[in-house]
Formats: C-alpha cells, structure tokens, sequence
C-alpha cells in the first residue's frame, strides 16, 4: 500500500501544481494550503513545500478545489476515484486491515487516476505490475487453500477407508472362528463391532474437514498456524478485559500505592 501512495503522490503532484498554477498563478500555494480545514495538519502543511506533500494532502486539494480547478480537466469519475482513494489512505493511515481485493482496487484507482491526468507512463506500468503482483499472491493463496482441501478430503477418505476395511475384517474373522463355538458371544460382538465402527465412519464422514497448518492469512498477511487467524480475530485493544489463557476474562490489574494499616 506505501508503495502505490509513493506512486501516487509522485504522478499526481506535477498535474495539481500545474493546474492551480494555471488557475491561481503566483497565489496557488496559499490557495492549496487554505484546503486543509483540520489546523494542525494546516500547521504541518505550512512548513512543507508542496513538493514535499504525500498523497493525502494532493487528495485534500484536489477534492476541495475540484469546482474550481479540477473539473475542468476531470470528470466525476475521475472525482469517485478521488473520494475512494482519500478514504482508502485514511483507513491505511490508521493501520486497517486490507483484503486482497481492497488492495487491488485502490491499486487500480490509483493507475486510473494517474492515467487520467497523464502522468509519466512508468508510474502506471509500475501500478500495472503491482496489481499483478497482487492478483498472483491472490490465486496463490487459492491454489494452497484447494491443495489444503484436496489433502484433507484425501485423508478422510482413506481414514473412512481404513475403519470399514477394519471393520469387515473383525466381523469375518468373528462369524468364521467364534460364532460356530459360541454364538450368541459371536452375534453380540459382531453387533457391538459394527455399532462402533459404523459410528467411527458416521463421525469421520460428518466432521468438518480440517485444512489449517502453516500458512499465511489471506487478511493480514501473517504466518499462522491455525484455521482462525488469532491476529484478526484478537480483541480490540481499548478492551478494559483481559483474556486469559484458559478463555477467561479477567479486569486489568492497575498498580496501586499500600494502603497503611491502623495501628
């Protein structure tokens, strides 16, 4: 996500100087830093050059000043693409979780509103292959989790295999070697024999099938090492529990100063 920012930032920076330019002439500064309604992020803006501004503040420009510069060069999807791409930066800015998918659509707004404003064809050949980099992780993933699943099919089946053949063989050998000797001993032992191994089959046969193991989740990209990833599912921070070990949820200890005790 930095990287297709920096991207941004970079092609989007000579059409935003060039247009208020344009616009404002020698006062376009000051009319782009008046965009910046919050007054500490104003103040931060004041002491950058605009050629130092990330991809937020040529964003926050663009948007504020579309009717009056903008919309002469762009039209409103080019405007959606503006909106999209300042709300997917806030959300990366307060370290939000990104699917794949998300990534690669603000990637492809990102590509298509540098080749909107004609930026330098590096940057969107350099956005193009980010998307390919993306989509081939995306069906990576994909090919690991089917192979997880045909593995684990695979191993049920032969698990399922393995009880009925088990099964078969001690009834057989109970109705040839114990039901001529005994056989209301052999017909209970058959009985009991194929409740518990019918069983075994039925529970098998209806168990989720279980795919985890070492692998990447797919949402925040980290190695785990079971089906629920504990990064994205862990609490919220703010949480005023905290969760033990054994699944319990005890209140935070807070250090307190020892009470003097009357003498």
């Amino acid at each position: 996500m930095g990287r297709t920012l920096n991207l941004l930032t970079e092609g989007l920076f000579p059409f935003v100087q060039q247009e208020l330019q344009s616009a404002f002439h020698g006062d376009w500064e000051n009319v782009a830093r008046a965009s910046f309604r919050n007054d500490r992020i104003a103040a931060v803006m004041v002491k950058l050059r605009p050629a130092d501004w990330d991809a937020h503040a040529l964003l926050t420009v663009m948007w504020d000043q579309w009717n009056a510069v903008f919309r002469q060069k762009l039209g409103l999807f080019e405007r959606s693409l503006v909106s999209e791409l300042r709300e997917f930066r806030n959300r990366w800015a307060h370290q939000a979780i990104f699917e794949s998918d998300d990534t690669y659509r603000v990637v492809d707004s990102a590509q298509r509103l540098l080749a909107a404003v004609r930026a330098r064809e590096t940057l969107v050949h350099d956005l193009e292959r980010i998307k390919l980099d993306v989509l081939r992780e995306k069906l990576d993933r994909q090919v690991d989790d089917d192979l997880r699943w045909a593995r684990a099919s695979r191993q049920r089946m032969v698990e399922i295999l393995l009880y009925t053949i088990s099964g078969v063989a001690i009834l057989m050998t109970t109705l040839l070697a114990m039901v001529p000797r005994n056989p209301l001993a052999g017909y209970l032992l058959m009985a009991f024999t194929m409740l518990t191994f019918g069983y075994l089959v039925f529970q098998r046969s209806r168990a989720p099938l279980v795919i985890h193991g070492v692998h990447e989740c797919s949402t925040c990209r980290k190695i785990i090492y079971s089906e629920v990833c504990p990064y994205c599912a862990a609490p919220p921070a703010s949480s005023s529990m905290i969760q033990g070990s054994s699944g319990l949820r005890f209140p935070p200890f807070h250090d307190r100063e020892p009470t003097q005790q009357p003498v």
